[in-house]
C-alpha cells in the first residue's frame, strides 16, 4: 500500500472516531438528563478499544498524528467527566434541571444564590447612588459570566460577590477548584 493510500485510510479512520466520539457524547448526555435509562457503556469501552489499538499504529504524518491525539484526549477528557457524573449520581448528588411549564427551572441553590447577589448588589447600587439592573439582567450576566468560566477552566465552582470599587457595584467571581 502506498503512503497516499495509507494517509486516506488513516484520515477515514480519524474522522469516523471523531463522528462516533461525537454521538457518544449525545447519548452521555441524554442519558444524564434523563432521556435515555442506560449509559451507552459497552459502546464508550469499545470506542476506547479502538482509541488504544489506533495509538499502537504508527502514523508518520504530523497533522494526523496530531488530529489523533487530540482526539483521544478530547475523548478521555469526556471519559472522566462521564465517571465523575455518574458517581455523583450514584451517591445521590447529581440534581437534573425539573421542568415545569414546559420552561427549565434552577435548582434552589442557584436561585437563593442569584437571589443574595441581586440584594448585595441592590444595597451597595443605593449606597453609591448608581442604577440597579433589573433582576433579570444581573441573572443573565451572572449566568454568562458562569458559562464563560466554564469554557476557560472547566467544571469549577465559582461564587459571586458584590464589593463596591471607586464608587461603583463590582461583581467579583471566586473560583474553587
Amino acid at each position: 500500500m502506498d503512503n497516499r493510500d495509507d494517509r486516506a485510510n488513516i484520515a477515514a479512520q480519524i474522522a469516523e472516531l471523531e463522528a462516533r466520539i461525537n454521538s457518544l457524547r449525545i447519548r452521555y448526555e441524554q442519558y444524564f438528563s434523563g432521556a435515555e435509562k442506560r449509559a451507552p457503556i459497552n459502546e464508550q469501552e469499545t470506542l476506547a478499544r479502538e482509541l488504544r489499538q489506533m495509538n499502537q499504529r504508527k502514523i508518520i504524518q504530523t497533522e494526523l498524528r496530531y488530529r489523533f491525539h487530540n482526539l483521544a484526549s478530547r475523548f478521555h477528557v469526556y471519559q472522566g467527566m462521564w465517571e465523575r457524573l455518574q458517581r455523583q449520581m450514584d451517591e445521590g448528588r447529581f440534581q437534573r434541571h425539573k421542568k415545569t411549564r414546559g420552561n427549565t427551572t434552577k435548582n434552589d441553590g442557584a436561585t437563593t444564590e442569584i437571589e443574595r447577589i441581586y440584594q448585595d448588589y441592590s444595597n451597595i447600587s443605593k449606597q453609591c447612588h448608581a442604577q440597579m439592573p433589573s433582576r433579570k439582567q444581573l441573572e443573565k450576566f451572572i449566568q454568562q459570566q458562569r458559562e464563560n468560566i466554564h469554557a476557560k477552566y472547566g467544571n469549577v465552582q465559582c461564587q459571586f460577590q458584590v464589593t463596591s470599587e471607586n464608587g461603583k457595584p463590582k461583581i467579583k467571581v471566586n473560583l474553587k477548584r
